[in-house]
């Protein structure tokens, strides 16, 4: 049963292979043309190459100069002009050099001495003391010691009073505070008129008039 089962497969297949193999067949043996229709022969064209392209002339510019024609024109030589007569010129002093002066910087002027320090008080002292002390000795070597006074022992201080400029010179004399004889009173006047100038005020000092009071002693002793 088997194998007649398998050659029933076999038989049907071959069926239906013949089948679709008969119409393919049939499919391409269809008649394209009619018989009243004309046959149209095709043959093979061969078509000619196209003929190459024109070529194309090279337009070559020529660069034509012009030339230049001078106009031909008869110029007319002038007359020669007479020659000017010479002209004696006196001979000119040369110019003297214009010397520039030199300009000169201004200079800045030098700064001031710095102020000389300020003296002391003691220093300021010794010098007063020192001065007053020469001018009383000079008085002293004027002092005249009347002979009555010393006769009747007279003693006394007498203090004159004047002023003293800046150079020295003495004025202005005068007893200031006289003791109980005039005689020693006009002797101390006398002696400090015998002096009409002593030394100049010290700088230190800075005075321009010095008004000053001078004892001067009568001692018999």
């Amino acid at each position: 049963m088997r194998r007649i089962y398998c050659v029933g497969i076999i038989i049907a297949v071959l069926l239906h292979v013949g089948f679709y193999a008969w119409g393919f067949l049939k499919r391409t043996q269809v008649v394209t043309t009619r018989e009243d229709a004309e046959v149209i022969r095709v043959e093979r064209l061969l078509l000619a190459p196209p003929p190459p392209p024109p070529e194309v002339k090279k337009i070559v510019k020529k660069v034509v100069r012009a030339k230049i024609i001078p106009n031909i024109v008869q110029d007319t030589v002038p007359e020669p002009e007479p020659e000017p007569e010479p002209i004696l010129v006196a001979d000119a002093e040369p110019a003297e050099p214009i010397v520039e002066a030199p300009v000169e910087e201004p200079v800045a002027p030098p700064p001031p001495p710095p102020p000389p320090p300020k003296p002391s008080k003691d220093s300021l002292m010794k010098v007063t003391r020192a001065y007053l002390m020469g001018l009383s000795g000079e008085f002293e070597k004027r002092k005249d010691y009347p002979a009555t006074a010393r006769r009747l022992k007279q003693e006394g201080t007498v203090r004159v009073q004047f002023t003293v400029a800046k150079d020295g010179s003495i004025s202005d004399a005068v007893v200031a505070k006289p003791c109980p004889y005039s005689s020693l009173n006009e002797s101390a006047l006398a002696a400090v008129l015998a002096v009409p100038k002593f030394d100049p005020i010290p700088a230190v000092l800075g005075k321009e008039t010095w008004k000053m009071e001078i004892p001067i002693k009568y001692n018999l002793h």
